[in-house]
């Protein structure tokens, strides 16, 4: 079954591989000395930025696609269910998250998720069932939990991460080319 977590996995995944299948170009430049070492790692590290960029976009898009998720407002949730809407801004002003939006699906998907780029615009995505009145004390935690889990991560470092793996396998590529 698709979840919103496997499509995040999927994208870093993804992302990798292309990230990889370009760097073998890019070495091939440098062999050839259209790009120094230095232009290298920054047309490598730039790639990976436009792909922490993209993240929400895709994001949203397989939301919508995948899960048919309608993205609500605080405002829209605060007309049907006061409690969960105060709930949630709440804890978004205790974070600091400003322009919180919901993504809401239908009941197959039991998995409270969010994501954002930098701390802003972020979403939460909910099953109906968790819009529902007579649940939102019940899903406090969960909220709590799961927006403090986005306030502290930043998607910014793992690609960091695979620019500097991308940077070390076209330096052994360039090596090994050198050689041959």
């Amino acid at each position: 079954m698709v979840t919103p977590s496997r499509v995040l996995k999927a994208y870093y995944a993804l992302t990798f591989c292309a990230g990889l299948a370009m760097t073998f170009q890019v070495a091939k430049w440098v062999t050839t000395d259209d790009v120094g070492a230095r232009g290298a790692a920054l047309i490598i590290l730039s790639w990976n930025v436009i792909f922490v960029m993209l993240l929400p976009l895709i994001l949203d898009w397989a939301e919508s696609r995948y899960f048919k998720a309608r993205f609500m407002a605080l405002e829209e949730v605060a007309q049907d269910n006061p409690e969960l809407a105060l709930i949630l801004s709440s804890q978004c002003e205790k974070l600091s998250l400003p322009g919180l939006k919901l993504a809401v699906v239908d009941d197959s998907v039991d998995e409270m998720f969010s994501y954002g780029l930098w701390r802003s615009n972020p979403r939460l995505i909910m099953s109906t069932q968790a819009l529902q009145s007579n649940v939102e004390k019940a899903i406090a935690p969960s909220i709590e939990a799961e927006l403090t889990r986005f306030a502290s991560q930043d998607n910014t470092l793992i690609f960091l991460m695979f620019a500097g793996f991308q940077v070390m396998i076209q330096n052994l590529l360039v090596y090994y080319l050198q050689l041959h």
